[in-house]
């Protein structure tokens, strides 16, 4: 998954770094970030990148980046039991500014299908999101399967 799936705090930075991991990509709090780069100065660090900065706005059609994910979305499913998981799903990309990662798959999606370009059938913790098994990226229903959708958005 794209780097953006949240804003690192305090807590998840000291854990990526103990990790040896870098959070120079990842968005994180401001109050956490101005703190770091603030040391970053001091050390000749690179700084991070603060929440406020960090933009979400991909390099594709407008067409695209005006579609309402939620009306899109519970247009595509045809029972009560597949709407209650959409809305569900859609909260919980919604409370993580997702909205727009969704809008770039369905473009993504929507440009292999119009040139007959191949794509896999899913794997990893993607499969447990029904959103994108409705959006075409993977062929696993989560739902037939009863996969939770926590297991994808760690």
């Amino acid at each position: 998954m794209s780097h953006i799936e949240y804003k690192v705090d305090e807590t998840t930075g000291i854990e990526l770094l103990y990790r040896n991991k870098s959070i120079i990509d990842f968005p994180v709090v401001s109050s956490v970030a101005n703190q770091f780069n603030d040391y970053a100065d001091q050390l000749d660090l690179e700084k991070v990148c603060i929440d406020k900065e960090y933009s979400q706005d991909f390099n594709i059609p407008q067409l695209f980046k005006n579609i309402d994910i939620e009306e899109h979305m519970l247009s595509l499913v045809q029972t009560s039991q597949e709407r209650e998981r959409v809305e569900h799903e859609l909260a919980l990309f919604k409370a993580r500014n997702l909205y727009p990662v969704l809008q770039l798959l369905i473009y993504i999606v929507d440009t292999l299908r119009k040139h007959n370009i191949v794509w896999g059938v899913g794997r990893g913790s993607s499969v447990a999101s029904y959103c994108l098994y409705l959006i075409g990226i993977h062929k696993v229903n989560s739902i037939k399967y009863n996969l939770d959708i926590r297991e994808f958005l760690k």
